[in-house]
């Protein structure tokens, strides 16, 4: 894999990760004096645009990211004086979002089809989903959630080769993938004020085949990720 490709993977995580080392930066820089205190604070409706263009870029939520962009632009030119409206006044938008949302689902929104991809990446923030895999050559998968969760079910599925690996994270969130009895789960993530958990059981039926193995690796900050049958 290329650093491109591989960089091309990971942006959605990549851009959380910048987003917390910048406002992280900026807090640190009031608390030392460098930068007026509350300057911080003036720009905290960017957040919201930040989050409009992940869902677009990478989620494939499209309406979700142009109504969290209007949302972020209008309060940060609320916040600069360049309009004058008070946020009590903008809270039937809470109202339309939530009804272009009901009208996404229903439009688009069905019990998950059963995927055949054998390596995929899913990324969820402020939002989640689920996934349903049926491939019988599966070879890896990236899942990361961020304010949200996500649930793979993968019991119909088959490794391709002896071995695979699977990289789920979460951050104020949490993550359920599900396996067949006859995977060996290996877990090698860690739980940072929260939990990361193997609930599985391994039942071998037949000894002449060879065990397939599982590998999970990740970290759950303040959330949870567990794989069980």
């Amino acid at each position: 894999m290329t650093l491109e490709s591989g960089v091309k993977r990971a942006r959605g995580p990549l851009i959380v990760g910048v987003v917390f080392i910048v406002i992280g930066t900026f807090l640190l820089l009031e608390q030392l004096g460098v930068v007026p205190r509350g300057f911080t604070l003036h720009f905290w409706p960017t957040i919201f645009i930040v989050i409009g263009l992940v869902k677009i870029a990478y989620a494939g939520g499209r309406a979700a990211g142009m109504a969290f962009i209007a949302a972020g632009v209008l309060v940060q030119l609320n916040e600069m004086n360049v309009i004058h409206v008070r946020l009590w006044d903008l809270w039937p938008l809470v109202i339309i979002i939530a009804g272009a949302a009901m009208l996404w689902y229903a439009l688009n929104g069905s019990k998950p089809a059963l995927s055949a991809i054998p390596q995929f990446d899913v990324f969820y923030i402020f939002g989640g989903g689920e996934r349903q895999v049926g491939t019988q050559n599966f070879q890896g998968a990236r899942l990361m959630a961020v304010f949200g969760g996500y649930k793979v079910d993968m019991r119909r599925a088959d490794l391709d080769g002896a071995q695979a690996v699977i990289e789920a994270s979460a951050v104020f969130g949490g993550g359920e993938i599900l396996v067949p009895e006859s995977w060996l789960v290996v877990l090698e993530g860690m739980g940072i004020f929260g939990a990361y958990e193997d609930k599985t059981r391994h039942i071998q039926t037949d000894a002449a085949q060879p065990v397939k193995t599982l590998v999970v690796r990740g970290a759950a900050v303040f959330g949870g990720i567990e794989v069980k049958n």
